[in-house]
């Protein structure tokens, strides 16, 4: 679908950055973050792959596909993310970055984050997903988000035999 230039004028001015540009962004930084944190790892070791060649492959990629979409859409810029949208997106990725820095611990300066495990850190990502819908009833997020790590800690932990922390704060694994 082709807009005139006045339709794509309007809807620029309407909502925040174009879907395809803001697609295109994304992905350069995805790729770029799988790029810069593949760095610590060996890519090539005595001859055999190693750690950081699947990574730092797929940030190239990736950051190439973003530029690619960037490149396309400049030339069609196509309609705007309206700000309610942004909202939702901020607000899942938001759920993704909680639960990364949680289930760990994460040091971000002078601030330490603990490790929550994922007792606490399942449920407080499904609740801040969650929060992106707008007919959102909060126990009903609180028992998923209980269900769902109460799932991924049976999968995870118990038949994958993966070190998946649990309640580190709390019984110490």
């Amino acid at each position: 679908m082709s807009l005139s230039k006045t339709e794509a004028r309007s809807s620029l001015a309407s909502g925040l950055l174009p879907r395809e540009r803001a697609a295109g962004l994304l992905l350069i930084l995805i790729g770029a973050v799988a790029f810069w944190s593949s760095l610590d790892l060996p890519a090539i070791r005595g001859g055999s792959v190693g750690a950081g060649l699947m990574p730092r492959l797929l940030g190239i990629i990736i950051t190439s596909l973003g530029v690619a979409q960037l490149v396309l859409s400049i030339r069609s810029p196509g309609s705007a993310i309206a700000a309610s949208r942004a909202r939702d997106i901020v607000m899942l990725l938001g759920a993704v970055i909680l639960f990364a820095i949680t289930i760990r611990g994460y040091p971000l300066g002078a601030i330490t984050i603990p490790p929550l495990g994922i007792v606490v850190a399942g449920p407080l990502a499904v609740i801040t997903a969650g929060l992106a819908a707008r007919d959102v009833r909060i126990a009903e997020l609180v028992i998923f988000g209980i269900v769902m790590s109460a799932a991924c800690l049976g999968l995870f932990r118990y038949v994958l035999g993966l070190p998946l922390p649990v309640a580190p704060w709390l019984i110490g694994y």
